[in-house]
């Protein structure tokens, strides 16, 4: 009987043990560093290469009349966790990068 106290106490204390786990819903490339060399005028291929690609791409008309524009904004992570957006302007192949937001915990 003691025998199996002690194996089952054993158990107990060993399923105790914490287990770090990343709760990020972000890429792992979304390091301080690579954030740090975000900055506005960079291209859609040097996110890329820092990022890898979106989680979703959204297109849509930015700024107020007459001075409109067709923006296309990246999304990476997952709301209400954490994520990050990178709008652009201009042409399919040629985005440059107007704004961007990282929400990290």
């Amino acid at each position: 009987m003691r025998i199996a106290f002690t194996l089952l106490m054993s158990l107990v204390l060993a399923s105790c043990e914490t287990i770090p786990v990343s709760t990020s819903a972000l890429p792992s490339s979304f390091t301080t560093e690579n954030i740090m060399k975000v900055h506005q005028g960079m291209s859609s291929g040097e996110i890329l290469q820092l990022f890898g690609e979106p989680k979703s791409i959204n297109s849509a008309v930015c700024g107020r009349a007459p001075n409109q524009w067709i923006c296309t904004t990246w999304k990476y992570g997952e709301f209400p966790y954490d994520r990050a957006s990178f709008t652009f302007s201009g042409e399919h192949g040629s985005y440059i990068l107007n704004n961007f937001d990282v929400d990290r915990d």
